[in-house]
């Protein structure tokens, strides 16, 4: 059974990569309709200085994410994608192998200029604001960052234009709440976006609510703006989450980012970035791949430039620098430094 299931791998595998003698009646049709797509990027890190004094010159390689999607016409105005997620945990102590599991699944119906999803899909919260930085490979954009929210959810969404001119757009969506995990609890979530597209602008109004277990609601309102023209991109991003704590207690967060993009050549550009969290995280201590400390307000600095060796591989040199400001009566953390230089593959 075993030498059987090898041999089905093999075959699979065997359509996929064809060899150009092969005859297009022999391809079979369902290879015609799919394409393979891939993208993988990690580091070589250096904790220069951190607060956790444990973690100080720890250095290493590693893979921080690698996807593989495929991507299948199922005929008329459906298709389908499937995605797989590899990635290492980033706490800086687990020693594993990378963890893999399903990122995308979901069915679209294309209707005239409007597009319709059912199940495991990306959600309004930051696709937008994550395409226009365009530097995932470097940092996740602040909200993925500060674990204020989730890339993917699995529910119903549709996205398109209002307006003829595709001026005015908007992105909705009913889910799970629960990312790409199952689901446990009778609370579900709803997202809505409003985007602006005039000319070489982009404006975005965002607002979310989640029912969470115990009464813990949370509601998120971020407003977004960037430019863009052919020598680069600058955007401005702020947003605001309210989290009930139960017995009518409250807890606010804040955040603002500013970063910009400039294209020095068609093979070098620079790219640097400025978030500030106005409240102390309480899950910064679970943010993989950089050590943020949940006792201060945390302004996150990044500087990198990206060189382009050919158009599907670039090596990314940075530094991400955390520097922090007191709560309270609580002293201010010693700040975090690590260079890194980021390698982005695409296939």
């Amino acid at each position: 059974m075993k030498r059987a299931r090898v041999g089905r791998v093999l075959a699979l595998a065997g359509t996929l990569v064809l060899p150009c003698g092969v005859a297009a009646q022999d391809v079979p049709e369902w290879v015609t309709r799919t394409r393979l797509s891939g993208l993988a990027f990690g580091d070589y890190y250096w904790i220069a200085s951190s607060d956790n004094e444990e973690l100080s010159g720890q250095h290493g390689w590693w893979f921080r994410r690698i996807y593989v999607t495929m991507d299948t016409e199922l005929g008329g105005d459906f298709d389908f994608r499937f995605r797989l997620e590899a990635r290492s945990p980033g706490d800086f102590e687990s020693s594993v192998a990378l963890i893999p599991f399903v990122k995308d699944a979901w069915v679209r119906w294309r209707l005239k200029r409007q597009q319709f999803y059912l199940g495991i899909v990306s959600d309004p919260t930051w696709e937008l604001v994550e395409g226009t930085w365009g530097y995932r490979d470097v940092e996740k954009t602040p909200l993925d960052l500060q674990r204020m929210g989730s890339s993917r959810d699995f529910g119903v969404s549709g996205k398109g234009p209002i307006s003829r001119n595709g001026v005015v757009q908007y992105h909705a969506m009913l889910g799970n709440g629960s990312s790409t995990r199952g689901e446990l609890n009778e609370g579900k979530k709803a997202y809505l976006a409003l985007n602006l597209f005039p000319g070489d602008f982009i404006i975005q109004a965002y607002a979310d609510f989640e029912q969470r277990d115990e009464n813990a609601d949370r509601s998120t309102l971020q407003g977004f703006a960037a430019w863009r023209t052919d020598a680069g991109r600058v955007g401005v991003q702020f947003a605001h989450q309210e989290r009930d704590e139960g017995e009518g207690v409250t807890m606010d967060l804040d955040v603002l980012s500013v970063w910009g993009v400039w294209n020095a050549s068609e093979k070098l550009s620079l790219l640097a970035r400025y978030d500030k969290m106005f409240d102390p995280n309480p899950e910064a201590e679970k943010i993989p791949y950089v050590p943020f400390s949940s006792l201060g307000k945390s302004n996150l600095v990044l500087v990198g430039l990206d060189w382009t060796l050919v158009d599907r591989f670039h090596l990314i040199p940075n530094i991400q620098a955390v520097f922090y400001d007191a709560a309270g009566d609580t002293e201010a953390p010693a700040s975090e430094v690590i260079p890194r230089i980021t390698f982005s593959v695409t296939f």
